[in-house]
């Protein structure tokens, strides 16, 4: 017999059948990790939707803040094994502020509960419903980072309104779009994008993140650029643990970084 996927979808938040993996954000320049994106998953045996899936019938149920709020709490719950010092990037759909069940101060009470501080915590702004209103997108903003959370803008450089989110709005930190990082070394045009970003953000004191990042080549030149952190399959995958960096990665880091600070020492000769 078919199941209805609405069904499924109530099913799922019923036994809360979902759990957090979290994948390494690392600064390219040193090679540390600097944070983790909080990401979702279902227990498999539960049903065949996917998460993106879950998200997409969560829209048309007007649900969304019912699936986030499950997903959000589960990832706090598991951040107190959160190792200090590093930043938790959790997303959030930027229309769930105008969802009459939108609860204020979640966050707050469960980062609490999980002894993490506010100003460990990013939140991540995602396209999955594109907002042209930047009235309501500032106003979203504003009401995470007057509790002391610092904000991420999500997929930068993908969808038609991409660069005027971030001109319209103060963000802590710019992700690039996957797009934008794909065989970035075969692509000068991709290149030069992607260095304007990083003049954008190193003139407003942002912080730009190249995310999945796969391959050798593009991790190199993401590093050569001067792009100040990395996220993808290459540097680390979503574990249900808070990992560390790939052991690969790790040396091809410290290896460039080792370059770097030669050729520098050589420059000023000291």
């Amino acid at each position: 017999m078919k199941v209805n996927k609405a069904d499924e979808f109530y099913k799922i938040l019923e036994r809360k059948a979902i759990y957090p993996v979290f994948q390494p954000i690392v600064n390219l320049q040193t090679g540390r990790v600097s944070g983790y994106e909080a990401l979702s998953r279902i227990d498999r045996s539960s049903t065949t939707l996917t998460i993106s899936d879950l998200f997409v019938i969560a829209e048309q149920l007007g649900c969304v803040w019912k699936l986030e709020k499950l997903c959000r709490n589960k990832a706090l719950k598991a951040a107190v094994e959160k190792p200090e010092n590093v930043k938790l990037f959790l997303n959030v759909d930027g229309n769930i502020i105008q969802d009459k069940a939108f609860i204020q101060g979640f966050t707050n009470r469960k980062a609490m509960k999980a002894g993490v501080p506010a100003s460990d915590i990013v939140f991540e702004i995602t396209e999955r419903s594109d907002i042209e209103n930047y009235q309501i997108l500032q106003q979203i903003m504003k009401h995470y980072a007057d509790q002391g959370y610092e904000i991420a803008l999500d997929d930068v450089g993908a969808g038609h309104s991409g660069l005027n989110r971030v001109v319209n709005t103060t963000p802590d930190y710019l992700k690039a779009d996957i797009e934008l990082v794909r065989d970035i070394h075969k692509y000068k045009k991709k290149e030069i994008m992607m260095k304007l970003l990083l003049d954008y953000c190193n003139a407003t004191g942002a912080i730009l993140i190249a995310e999945g990042i796969e391959t050798v080549q593009e991790l190199e030149c993401l590093h050569s650029l001067g792009v100040h952190y990395g996220q993808g399959f290459f540097l680390g995958k979503p574990e249900r643990a808070f990992g560390n960096i790939s052991a690969e990665s790790e040396e091809i880091l410290e290896r460039l970084n080792r370059r770097k600070n030669i050729l520098f020492l050589d420059i000023s000769g000291k």
